[in-house]
């Protein structure tokens, strides 16, 4: 397939997967694909769904990285081969390792379920069966740190076309957009929960309401971690539960277990979650930050209630919000 072919196509996949929550939320997840010693790469804090409409992509110099990771250096000065503002993505070191044409990343709804698990890869060794050759990285920080998982399991199984990132996401190689299609239809459609039907009642009570200067969150699912006891004890006690979830709205959750709680409360957090009154905001949500928590709810109400949960830990939380790399792409995707 030539150059234009295949941007056309992956600028078409990318409109497609960019505008369902279930693939893609907001600017996150990216794509890339290989020419010669070029690599494409979504940017960071680009939205893939905008792909047919911006110029989301830049060109890197990948012979140079593949040169610096040969002298294990992950932490690679990316130069990119064209005038632009657009920075490349955070894990363009991932997509350089990976041998395969195209490269998709996606935090993927239904995968992540177990993926924010303890015990995922058995879990997910258990439904797919060995049908691809799929490998598994326990959480690492995005970039170089991730890079460097990674790396390691492409040398001791250079086979591998499935990556499973803990907390994370996941990562397909394929030697086209069909072949990147096919193998993540498989994941999840074969990794799918069965979502509780939850009720809407509380958006009848709280809609447009205000609250100390708070104003409603008016989405009936988002409000179901309120209303829901098992969503409501996720979002107090597991709320960091992926990166962009924490990059995007903050490392810590603040839950009331009644509406007097929070009015005697003196903090005043940008996002508050009342039990069995409603989520409120004091600043109106960017897009992106509703859409990470419309999936926060879309992963909870997914997780088995046997399976035992891994949240990221405080020095992990901390390195993501002081990271300056992340800083930029929440500013990007604004």
């Amino acid at each position: 397939m030539e150059v234009n072919n295949i941007r056309e196509a992956v600028e078409k996949f990318c409109t497609t997967i960019g505008s369902n929550s279930m693939l893609v939320q907001g600017a996150g997840g990216n794509i890339s694909w290989k020419d010669g010693d070029t690599l494409w790469v979504k940017a960071s804090g680009m939205w893939m769904a905008d792909a047919e409409k911006k110029d989301i992509f830049v060109p890197v110099d990948l012979k140079n990285i593949k040169k610096e990771i040969a002298k294990s250096n992950y932490s690679v000065d990316i130069q990119t081969l064209a005038l632009s503002e657009l920075r490349p993505s955070i894990e363009t070191i991932l997509h350089s390792l990976m041998p395969h044409k195209i490269v998709l990343h996606v935090h993927a709804v239904e995968t992540l379920a177990y993926l924010v698990t303890q015990n995922y890869s058995e879990l997910l060794d258990s439904i797919l069966k060995n049908t691809y050759n799929s490998a598994y990285v326990d959480y690492k920080k995005p970039g170089p740190d991730l890079a460097e998982a990674v790396s390691k399991i492409l040398i001791d199984s250079p086979g591998v076309q499935i990556i499973f990132l803990q907390n994370h996401g996941v990562v397909i190689g394929g030697a086209d957009i069909e072949e990147i299609i096919k193998i993540l239809n498989f994941i999840e459609d074969t990794a799918k929960n069965r979502a509780i039907k939850d009720s809407n009642r509380l958006l009848k009570i709280i809609q447009g309401a205000t609250l100390r200067g708070y104003h409603s969150i008016n989405d009936i699912e988002i409000n179901n971690l309120v209303e829901n006891n098992a969503y409501f004890l996720h979002t107090k006690f597991n709320w960091a539960l992926y990166p962009d979830h924490v990059v995007f709205l903050g490392g810590k959750s603040f839950c009331y277990n009644s509406l007097e709680e929070f009015l005697y409360s003196k903090d005043r957090p940008d996002l508050v979650f009342i039990k069995s009154v409603g989520v409120f905001s004091l600043n109106k949500l960017s897009f992106t930050q509703l859409a990470q928590l419309r999936c926060y709810y879309d992963v909870v109400s997914r997780i088995n209630a046997k399976h035992k949960i891994n949240t990221l830990n405080e020095s992990q939380i901390h390195e993501l919000l002081n990271w300056n790399l992340e800083k930029h792409r929440v500013k990007n995707s604004k």
